[in-house]
Order: structure tokens, then C-alpha cells, then sequence
């Protein structure tokens, strides 16, 4: 029972520190109309406004908590949805990297790295309330993003499986992971498409890349967990946001077209580069590690999709404004921090196993040079995401 308990209670002390965390922004975000009033609209006119929208899982989420919790109005509704859907990612992050420390790191700087994933912002410089130009992995004030997040890590945890050169230990687990793979695709894309929008042709440009090198590829798992399912779902997306609609929007390609309504040209490259500094650096700074790590360059190849996507892709019509490309980004720059902490937490372990004596005691541990830079760099995000997220408490209304 005692070791049980000593198992146990990062997790415990996880749950208290991310409802004290979660719970005030919550609240906050859920007074503004833009996006919680919006959906909580949406989601109490089902199923009559199925049809306008894509997001239905947390939608059916938000009228779940409200039917159990009637004594609740409609804002604290929407909180008590989307807290089910933030609560498991600090969890699922600190098992994932506590399994890849393999007890090279304490369980208190695995529980930072874990809480800090999910208020991580970019290094800001030129700050504004929607972080406009900036891959921001983080955003409070839209509850579909915030939904993917759950999703979107073992999605890409999974679609990794797709390349390594032994990924199943029997067919009957093929066949599970299989399944598991495509019904998370299906759940992702129904709470919000842009994480799948993304993941399909970074997986399918990977792929292609590793046939022309003649690596491994288990194409049925490919085809029938991430491709079938995500056309599917992409395309009954797009009939639900453009097919029917008289407002005149529908898609178009013109390089940084949303970006240069709201930000100088000169200033994308460096909110880019600003954006990226903790995983750019790691990779920077491990290179021969990191080139061998398939989850890690996957990450940061979906990422250089969502990119493009992001600078080439805009909607025309009264949507060019909403920016509903810039989802894709968030949520890829959000895996591309955790796969680069799950790298970090990777090295660390084989650097222990090496006993590599060029160290720096820290704290009663032991770290490279290498090892205090990366932190100290993600230490700047966690600083801009603290500062973010008092700022954010601290607004009124979204402009």
C-alpha cells in the first residue's frame, strides 16, 4: 500500500496543481463570446447546427456537463467540459516522460516539464492578445484547441509506429493498435480537424522519403489507421464548413495572406525563429542523437507542414480574418514541444547509462553543459508562458 501511495502521488500532485493552474484561466476564457459563447451557442442548438460545424466531441462534452450539472450556468458548464479534457495531459505527459527518464531525472523536474508543456508560449518580444505571428502551442481563450491537445499526443505517438523497424509484437497488436489508432484520428478531427490536416501529409511526405531510402514502412497500419480515417474525416469537414454556405468563403493559396493583415512582413521569420528556440536548440544542441530520433524528426516535419500551412493557406469572403489556419500550427508546434522534452528526457537516460563524467552538479544532480543550456531555454518559454498567462487573467474582453 505504501508503494503504492509513493507511485501515486506525483500524479495526485499533478491533479491539485493543474486545477489551481487550469481553473482561473478557465474561467476567465469561458466570459468571452468570441469562442466559448460561440460554441456553447452551437452546442445548444444540436443537432439542428450540426451541419455549420466541425467540433462535435467537445460540443457533445460541454452537453454532457451540462445535463449531469444543471445547476451549473452554461460558462461554468463549458469549464467543467473542457477541464476533462485538460486534466489527463500533464498525467499522460509526465508517464511518457518518467517511462523515457528511466529514473535519470527526479520525479519533481519531470512534473515541471509536464505542467510547463501546457502553459509553454513562444519568447514573446511584440505581445498581443491572440499572440498573433507566433506558433503559440498554448491559447486559452478557444476550448477546440485546447480539446486536441488530449488527442493530438498519442495520435502522433501512434503514427511514429509507422516507420519503426519493429513496431508490433504480434498481429493480434497490430490489429489493436490498428483500430486504436484510427478511432483517435476520428476523435481528434471531430474536436477540431487541424492537428489531422497536418499529420496526413507529414506522414505521407515522410514515408515517400523513407521508400526512395528504402526504409521501413508498415503501409497497412498508414493507410488504414491514419490515412483512411483522416480523409474521411478532413472531407466531411470541409463539406460541414464550405458546402451550402452562401457567405461566400471557401479556400485560396497566397503566401503570408492572413499574416500581413496583422503583422509587418519582416517580423514573420522572427516570430518564427522565436517561437521555436527551446526545440530548435535541443536539436542544435544533441545532433547526431537527435537526426537518429523517428518520433522527434516526424514532429518536426509535420511541424514544417503546418508552417506552410499556415503562411500559404487563408479563407476568403468574411472569414479572412478568423485565421482558422493558424489551428494547424498550434497544435503542431504543441507535439513538437512535447516530442522535443520526450527527447530530452531520452538523452538524459542514455547519458546516465553512459556515466559521463563532464558534468555540473545542480540541485543534488548531475548535468552537461549541453543539459543546463537546453533547460535554461525552455526555462524562457515556461518565463513567456507564466507571463502569458497573467496577462491573460488580466484581460477585460478580446479584441
Amino acid at each position: 500500500m505504501k508503494n503504492d501511495m509513493t507511485y501515486l502521488r506525483p500524479y495526485l500532485v499533478l491533479v491539485v496543481l493543474s486545477l489551481v493552474i487550469y481553473l482561473p484561466v478557465s474561467l476567465q476564457a469561458s466570459q468571452f463570446l468570441h469562442d466559448y459563447g460561440n460554441h456553447i451557442k452551437l452546442a445548444l442548438e444540436l443537432p439542428e447546427s450540426a451541419r455549420r460545424i466541425n467540433h462535435v466531441f467537445y460540443h457533445a462534452a460541454f452537453l454532457l456537463a451540462h445535463r449531469l450539472l444543471p445547476s451549473l450556468l452554461l460558462p461554468q458548464a463549458a469549464v467543467a467540459a473542457i477541464l476533462t479534457f485538460m486534466l489527463p495531459v500533464p498525467l499522460m505527459a509526465f508517464s511518457i516522460f518518467k517511462k523515457a527518464a528511466n529514473q535519470s531525472l527526479p520525479d519533481w523536474l519531470l512534473m515541471v516539464f509536464a505542467l510547463g508543456l501546457t502553459i509553454l508560449a513562444p519568447v514573446t518580444i511584440w505581445t498581443n492578445s491572440f499572440m498573433l505571428g507566433y506558433f503559440n502551442p498554448i491559447v486559452y481563450h478557444n476550448p477546440t484547441i485546447i480539446a486536441l491537445r488530449l488527442f493530438a499526443i498519442p495520435v502522433s505517438l501512434l503514427a511514429a509506429r509507422v516507420f519503426c523497424e519493429r513496431p508490433f509484437e504480434s498481429l493480434n497488436q497490430q490489429i489493436f493498435l490498428i483500430l486504436l489508432c484510427a478511432v483517435l484520428v476520428l476523435m481528434a478531427t471531430l474536436t477540431k480537424p487541424s492537428y489531422t490536416f497536418v499529420l496526413l501529409p507529414g506522414c505521407c511526405v515522410y514515408a515517400v522519403w523513407r521508400l526512395l531510402r528504402r526504409r521501413h514502412i508498415n503501409i497497412p497500419f498508414l493507410i488504414f489507421a491514419i490515412c483512411l480515417p483522416g480523409v474521411l474525416m478532413l472531407g466531411l469537414m470541409y463539406l460541414l464548413a464550405y458546402y451550402g454556405f452562401d457567405d461566400g468563403s471557401s479556400l485560396a493559396i497566397g503566401a503570408f495572406t492572413f499574416m500581413k493583415l496583422h503583422i509587418p512582413t519582416w517580423r514573420i521569420p522572427v516570430q518564427l525563429m522565436l517561437s521555436l528556440i527551446f526545440p530548435a536548440g535541443l536539436y542544435l544542441c544533441y545532433p547526431k542523437q537527435a537526426r537518429r530520433d523517428l518520433y522527434l524528426n516526424l514532429s518536426w516535419l509535420i511541424f514544417g507542414v503546418s508552417a506552410a500551412v499556415v503562411y500559404l493557406f487563408y479563407e476568403t469572403g468574411p472569414r479572412l480574418h478568423h485565421g482558422n489556419f493558424l489551428w494547424s500550427g498550434y497544435s503542431a508546434v504543441f507535439v513538437l514541444m512535447f516530442a522535443s522534452l520526450l527527447f530530452f528526457c531520452r538523452v538524459r537516460s542514455n547519458s546516465q547509462q553512459r556515466e559521463d563524467r563532464r558534468t555540473l552538479s545542480i540541485l543534488g544532480l548531475r548535468f552537461t553543459g549541453r543539459d543546463v543550456f537546453v533547460m535554461l531555454l525552455f526555462t524562457m518559454h515556461l518565463v513567456s508562458g507564466i507571463a502569458y498567462y497573467f496577462r491573460f487573467l488580466g484581460l477585460t474582453s478580446l479584441p
